[in-house]
């Protein structure tokens, strides 16, 4: 508890000292969707105010660093002058000496001893000092994070970047989310959440995301997967990882030649041009093919060198439920082809609601005017309209397709700095291609009859039965119809059951040629006139 209330005297100390109790209220709580209107001066007014925010942030340590990120990929919540700045955060912060760092290396010891066996794990950073692990060490940082800190070195001959977490983490952000927890109805009052806003679950998200990047061994696998969803593309890297150098605070992987994304301004324009497209296709490969993706992706998380980009720093992953990315998917497609019914169907399937629980008038109309402006209206980041969309029908959007809608959110303002003219739309047609050739592919009906093989046995076994049921209720039926008692139930029933047994039967054999053999059309033949004697059959039954 001391420890708690020295904690919480700090964070009333630094925004009594940047005035944030009272700008907080002043400046943002209000209606955002009319504030997205706002003029250049009013921008201009609240930009003092906004980096009085970003330094509180950054004097308050990780969490609050942290935070701030947060929010300054939720368009939805802020106005786009904190928006703008709080993205600052995502900057270089002050490194500590490398001494200082050496806490962090005192990790649980991972030798093997025994009677017989006095030998040291050279991997072990509890028994080796790390200068001493790595062939060469450079003590001096490259990259310095509010995290951790990023170090340059050696290992059997291959460049290796070598990231550190800060010592003594782990207990000043458990004290500042428990501060945080405390500060949730002071949270939604100064930062204006509507109703629609669930806290609870941005916290919830929040303290997952911290403990994830935490802990490197998450960013480790999330290194192989994401590299083995690449390794067919030759112009996308990944850094390899050397998972028996990992620990909780230590990560080793391959060091990436090249300079970030927001160090080309000087570059020829048609380079930047490529580069846009490449970073564009390749991350809406990672959402709507794959499923994982990097959550955060900013300038500073992409390196380009010699024609190709490579994604770092992966410690922030999303991922996509199969229904949520065929729904994903579904809403890309109707708006790269300006249906607007399907996209606000799609947009309503997404949030979970009928028709009924909206405006669909007037939630149709504004779709149909984010749409037009998506393919017709100027360069500037607009996946976050839809957002806005959903909080000015007072509706949420689950926490998965906020993530994702964050994340393009920063892939699209990568691309405009690259390109002006860039627009996500122009990577839609190749995109869908591919995911239909992936979504209808041989491979993944061999899998899905796999998965579904006991129901479509079970389906089969049942089949004689059936037919013999069928069989049965011809035969009352016709003796019913002799002695005058004509059942229109039983007549309709049977057709019913009788043409979903055919359509079973061609539906499994037809699907089973196709897979196998790749052509079928002269079975389909076959089976249409199979199909079609067959109804004509079960139509002249019933007529007797």
């Amino acid at each position: 508890m001391p420890g708690k209330l020295q904690r919480y005297l700090t964070i009333i100390r630094v925004f009594l000292k940047y005035n944030l109790f009272s700008l907080i209220y002043k400046d943002i709580h209000r209606d955002y969707i009319s504030y997205k209107k706002c003029t250049c001066f009013t921008d201009n007014r609240g930009s003092d105010n906004a980096t009085k925010l970003r330094l509180a942030f950054e004097e308050l340590g990780p969490s609050f660093i942290k935070l701030g990120q947060t929010l300054s990929k939720r368009s939805d919540l802020l106005p786009p002058v904190y928006v703008a700045e709080l993205e600052k955060l995502q900057d270089r912060v002050k490194a500590l000496d490398f001494d200082e760092m050496r806490a962090s290396f005192s990790t649980e010891c991972i030798c093997e001893m025994s009677a017989c066996k006095h030998e040291h794990n050279p991997s072990c950073y509890h028994c080796n000092d790390i200068l001493d692990i790595f062939d060469k060490f450079d003590t001096r940082p490259i990259a310095s994070a509010s995290i951790g800190q990023v170090y340059r070195a050696v290992l059997d001959g291959r460049d290796v970047a070598v990231k550190i977490a800060r010592p003594g983490l782990t207990d000043t952000i458990e004290t500042d989310l428990s501060i945080l927890d405390d500060m949730k109805p002071l949270m939604a009052r100064f930062l204006g959440l509507g109703k629609n806003f669930n806290i609870d679950a941005f916290m919830h998200e929040f303290r997952e995301m911290l403990s994830r990047e935490l802990d490197y061994r998450y960013e480790a696998v999330n290194i192989k997967r994401l590299r083995d969803n690449f390794k067919d593309v030759d112009n996308v890297i990944i850094p390899d990882v050397y998972m028996s150098y990992c620990r909780e605070s230590i990560l080793v992987m391959d060091y990436i030649e090249g300079v970030p994304v927001s160090n080309l301004a000087e570059a020829d324009q048609p380079l930047k041009s490529h580069y846009a497209r490449l970073i564009s296709s390749s991350y809406l490969k990672q959402v709507y093919l794959d499923g994982f993706y990097h959550a955060d992706p900013h300038s500073g998380n992409i390196i380009v060198n010699d024609g190709t980009i490579a994604f770092i720093d992966l410690g922030a992953m999303g991922t996509v439920n199969e229904e949520l990315k065929r729904n994903m998917m579904n809403f890309f497609y109707a708006i790269y082809k300006k249906r607007t019914d399907m996209a606000t169907e799609m947009f309503l399937r997404i949030a979970g609601l009928e028709e009924e629980d909206v405006d669909v008038h007037g939630l149709e109309k504004d779709m149909d005017d984010l749409i037009a402006d998506q393919h017709y209206g100027p360069g500037g980041r607009k996946s976050d309209s839809y957002a806005v969309l959903a909080l000015k029908y007072d509706f949420s959007l689950p926490a998965e397709f906020s993530t994702l809608e964050r994340a393009v959110l920063l892939i699209e303002g990568v691309c405009l700095q690259l390109d002006p003219d860039y627009n996500i739309m122009s990577e839609a047609e190749e995109l869908i291609g591919k995911v239909l050739r992936e979504r209808y592919s041989p491979r993944k009906a061999v899998e899905g009859i796999q998965f579904e093989a006991d129901e479509y046995l079970e389906i089969l076994k049942d089949i004689p039965k059936g037919f013999a049921d069928v069989v049965k209720t011809v035969r009352g039926y016709r003796i019913e119809k002799l002695e005058g008692k004509t059942s229109i139930v039983k007549k309709y029933g049977l057709a019913r059951e009788l043409l979903r047994s055919l359509f079973l039967i061609v539906l499994i054999t037809v699907s089973a040629y196709l897979i196998l053999n790749g052509n079928g059309n002269a079975f389909l033949i076959g089976i249409v006139g199979f199909l079609a004697g067959a109804i004509t059959g079960v139509y002249f039954i019933l007529r007797l």
